[in-house]
């Protein structure tokens, strides 16, 4: 068996555009939900009561809002290749796996760590990401080397 390259220029499988459009419409939506809608209706359900207003909140808010978005740049930037290096899917998997250790932080261990108990909202974001991770990790270790990108 060939040692896998982070140079290796792999295809953009079916599946796995199906799995980066998932991620990049969840991620795209959530800057917009951040920094204009923190006071949505059924937010207090998910995550708990909308701390007092400061210049902090603000500041976190506008700070992850920009993370949410870099990382949706980054899958749109994939979605448009037929074929990427290996190394592109770096990306999204650090992204997940933050997102999964804050599934252990925010609800399994939720009691230990987050202040007012488990999240509801980590359910609802585990129903996405967990598929997602099992469709990326799947093509990470599997995706052939189609060869030199053709321009």
């Amino acid at each position: 068996r060939k040692h896998k390259n982070l140079n290796d220029e792999v295809e953009v499988t079916p599946l796995l555009r199906k799995g980066l459009t998932v991620h990049f419409l969840y991620f795209i939506g959530i800057p917009v939900l951040m920094e204009a809608f923190q006071d949505a209706p059924g937010i207090d359900i998910l995550v708990g009561p909308e701390p007092a207003p400061s210049n902090v909140l603000f500041m976190l808010s506008c700070l992850a809002a920009e993370n949410f978005f870099v990382s949706s740049t980054a899958l749109a930037m994939i979605l448009t290749q037929e074929t990427v290096p290996r190394w592109a899917l770096l990306t999204p998997f650090a992204q997940l796996a933050w997102n999964l250790k804050n599934h252990v932080a925010w609800y399994f261990l939720g009691n230990h760590f987050a202040p007012e108990g488990p999240l509801i909202f980590a359910l609802l974001d585990m129903v996405l990401i967990w598929p997602i991770t099992g469709i990326y990790a799947h093509h990470f270790v599997t995706a052939r080397n189609v060869g030199p990108k053709k321009d």
